[in-house]
């Protein structure tokens, strides 16, 4: 494993343990944990989606660059869905989990389209 990828790996774990601490309590430090966890799933995300980018501008155009791109979408309305959550989690907008759970579920149908149309290309 390279070190960055630990690096993460071990910050989402203090993070998650420190989400636990404050399980009991609906007190700032549970509402800072779950900021915490939201900007990493958003840091994540990026780097899924320039991923998929960078991927889709190598391939120019083939057949294959047709799944990549819809890959590349869902990434950024992921994007978008956990952007929304994190607005919620500040109190700027209240949207209810409802507009999140229904972006989110839009982005993963759009990743089963997109692996679909790869695997249809590949066999």
């Amino acid at each position: 494993m390279n070190r960055p990828l630990l690096i993460l790996l071990a910050i989402c774990l203090a993070i998650v343990c420190s989400n636990v601490a404050f399980a009991g309590e609906t007190g700032s430090g549970a509402q800072f944990a779950n900021m915490l966890v939201v900007g990493m799933i958003i840091l994540l995300i990026l780097i899924c989606f320039l991923a998929a980018l960078s991927v889709f501008s190598i391939l120019k155009g083939g057949e294959l660059a047709a799944g990549w791109q819809t890959l590349a979408i869902s990434f950024m309305v992921l994007l978008i869905a956990e952007c929304l959550n994190l607005l919620d989690l500040l109190k700027i907008v209240e949207l209810g989990g409802t507009v999140v759970l229904i972006a989110r579920l839009v982005a993963i149908g759009m990743v089963m389209v997109g692996i679909t149309k790869i695997k249809r290309v590949l066999s």
